[in-house]
C-alpha cells in the first residue's frame, strides 16, 4: 500500500498550479461558456469538472490529495490499515455543484471524495460495482448510484453516456495485477475506510457526447485499443504520465484508433509543474496526428471548447 500512496504522490499536481498564470493556449479556446459550449475545468490528478452551462459532470474528483499526501502517518503505512477520510473543506471550496459523478476505478486518488460530493451535492455516481460499495460504505444511497459494467451506452436526455471497457496502468514493471490493489472492494463496509479497503474494482473509461462534443474520458496510462476503435471524439482527455510508456506505441495507436481527436488533453501526469513528461506526450501526439491541439491543463483554470 505504500507504494499506492507514493504513486499518489507523483500523480497530481500540487497547490502550486493554482497559482501559474494562464497559457496562451487556454485563453485561445473561446470566451464565455455558453450553448454548444464546454468548459472543462483540471481539478488535479485524473479529476475534472465539464458543464455545458446546464449540467455539470465530474470525473474522478480528488480534492483530498494535499492533505492526504501531508499525512506523513497515512503515506508510510505499509500495512494498509490506514483509515483515510475526504478532507471536506477542500472539496466545498472547489465543487459547489456536480449532478453525475463518473468514476473510472477504485483506487483513492479517483474515488475516495465521490460519495462526500455525492451525498453532499445530491449527484449521481457511476461507476463499477467496486465503487457503489465504497459510495454505500459512505452512506449513499442506491437511488444515488449507477453500477456499470462496461458496454452500456444510456441516454440521460441532456448528454449520453456510453460506458468503455478499460484496462489498468501497467504498474510494478507490468506486475500490476500481482499486486495489492486490483482486487475488489466488497459490500458492507463502513467508512471510514482503510487504505487497503480501495481496491481498482475494474477499469472504465467513459465517452460523453453534450453539447455537440464528444468527450472521451480516460483515468489510466491503458487501454484495449478495439474498444477504442471507430469512437470519434473532438476531445479526448489521455492518461499521460510516464506509465505510458510501458505500453507499445501508446500513443499513436490510441489516436490513430480514436481517428485522431482535434482537442488532447493529458491527464494524471505526474510532472506537469516542469511539464517534461506532459511535454514529450505532446510531442508523441503531434507525431501522430500532426493536426491535432494539446492543451497541458493548469489546476481550477477552465478550458473553454467553442461549439463546434
Amino acid at each position: 500500500m505504500r507504494r499506492l500512496l507514493a504513486t499518489i504522490v507523483l500523480l497530481a499536481p500540487t497547490l502550486a498550479d493554482a497559482q501559474r498564470p494562464p497559457r496562451d493556449n487556454l485563453a485561445a479556446l473561446g470566451g464565455p461558456s455558453g450553448g454548444g459550449e464546454l468548459r472543462l475545468t483540471f481539478l488535479g490528478t485524473a479529476g475534472w469538472e465539464i458543464t455545458d452551462g446546464r449540467i455539470v459532470v465530474l470525473v474522478d474528483p480528488f480534492l483530498s490529495r494535499d492533505a492526504l499526501v501531508a499525512d506523513t502517518a497515512r503515506l508510510n503505512d505499509s500495512s494498509g490499515e490506514a483509515l483515510v477520510r475526504p478532507d471536506t473543506a477542500a472539496i466545498d471550496a472547489r465543487v459547489r455543484r456536480a449532478d453525475y459523478i463518473l468514476v473510472t476505478h477504485g483506487h483513492i486518488d479517483h474515488a475516495l471524495d465521490a460519495p462526500y460530493v455525492a451525498r453532499k451535492r445530491r449527484a449521481v455516481v457511476i461507476g463499477t460495482e467496486t465503487i457503489a460499495n465504497i459510495a454505500r460504505a459512505h452512506g449513499v444511497p442506491d437511488s444515488s448510484l449507477i453500477t456499470v459494467v462496461g458496454g452500456e451506452d444510456y441516454e440521460f436526455g441532456t448528454f449520453s453516456l456510453r460506458v468503455i471497457p478499460n484496462i489498468h496502468t501497467a504498474l510494478r514493471n507490468k506486475r500490476f495485477y500481482n499486486g495489492p490493489t486490483a482486487g475488489t472492494t466488497p459490500r458492507g463496509l463502513k467508512a471510514p475506510l482503510r487504505v487497503r479497503d480501495f481496491q481498482e474494482g475494474g477499469n472504465l473509461a467513459y465517452l460523453l457526447r453534450i453539447a455537440g462534443h464528444q468527450v472521451l474520458i480516460m483515468g489510466s496510462m491503458n487501454y484495449i485499443e478495439r474498444e477504442m476503435e471507430g469512437l470519434r471524439p473532438d476531445v479526448a482527455l489521455v492518461g499521460a504520465n510516464g506509465n505510458r510508456r510501458q505500453i507499445y506505441d501508446y500513443t499513436g495507436r490510441l489516436m490513430r484508433a480514436l481517428g485522431h481527436p482535434a482537442l488532447v488533453l493529458p491527464t494524471h501526469c505526474c510532472d506537469m509543474l516542469v511539464d517534461e513528461e506532459a511535454r514529450a506526450f505532446e510531442g508523441e501526439v503531434k507525431a501522430a496526428s500532426p493536426g491535432a491541439r494539446v492543451v497541458i491543463p493548469t489546476r481550477f483554470q477552465p478550458i473553454v471548447v467553442p461549439s463546434r
